[in-house]
């Protein structure tokens, strides 16, 4: 099915609500926005709006928006010529979930024993700073899936909120944290088995 352009564009504002504010859930609220048809007329960008109508299905229109604005792009790639690729990376990356997790705890555990550092030290917040596996994350070492991976195993974030004294970097991390972990359907307790297996042979 293909959406038509206004369409896309209420899918769009409804997504950058949910992944660019704290008060708006696009499940929750079912992807209810207000948008008129006469202010979406009168947009520039049309034909951004458009090219995406004519090139996706309605379910890529949402995976190729969230893959865009899980990237980072607070626009989600509605006028970026990268964002085509971000959403094939984005794909790849979700296609190949467990491997990806597998591949971005063994790149953790070599670090660590390389450092004669324990696993559960990488989630220890020292004087309000940024823990291990959040520098981990921001030097591309791992990948926000893995990080939404391991809060719905281990459930870090609410501690970091209290603890992380940085509100420049971990907040807008916290929130794509959250805010992502609806979209990536998983089955929580076949990675927990994997962290535990590796965590044991490590």
């Amino acid at each position: 099915m293909i959406m038509d352009d206004f369409s896309v564009y209420r899918m769009y504002l409804a997504l950058k609500l949910h992944f660019t504010t704290d008060n708006y859930d696009v499940i929750q609220q079912k992807g209810k926005v207000r948008a008129s048809k006469a202010a979406f007329n009168k947009r520039k960008d049309l034909f951004s709006i458009k090219k995406i109508a004519k090139t996706y299905s309605d379910e890529d229109v949402a995976n190729f928006l969230v893959a865009n604005f899980v990237s980072g792009d607070r626009w989600g790639g509605m006028f970026d010529s990268e964002a085509g690729k971000r959403f094939i990376d984005w794909k790849k990356r979700t296609e190949s979930l467990t491997y990806l997790f597998s591949t971005d705890i063994d790149k953790i555990l070599l670090e660590i024993e390389e450092n004669s550092v324990k696993f559960e030290d990488i989630f220890t917040i020292l004087k309000g700073q940024h823990p291990y596996i959040i520098k981990a994350y921001l030097r591309n070492t791992i990948t926000i899936e893995t990080l939404v991976i391991l809060d719905r195993i281990i459930g870090f974030v609410d501690k970091f909120d209290k603890n992380i004294l940085d509100e420049v970097i971990w907040p807008d991390i916290s929130r794509l944290i959250k805010k992502y972990k609806p979209f990536l359907k998983i089955d929580v307790e076949k990675y927990d088995r994997t962290l535990r297996d590796k965590i044991k042979t490590n």
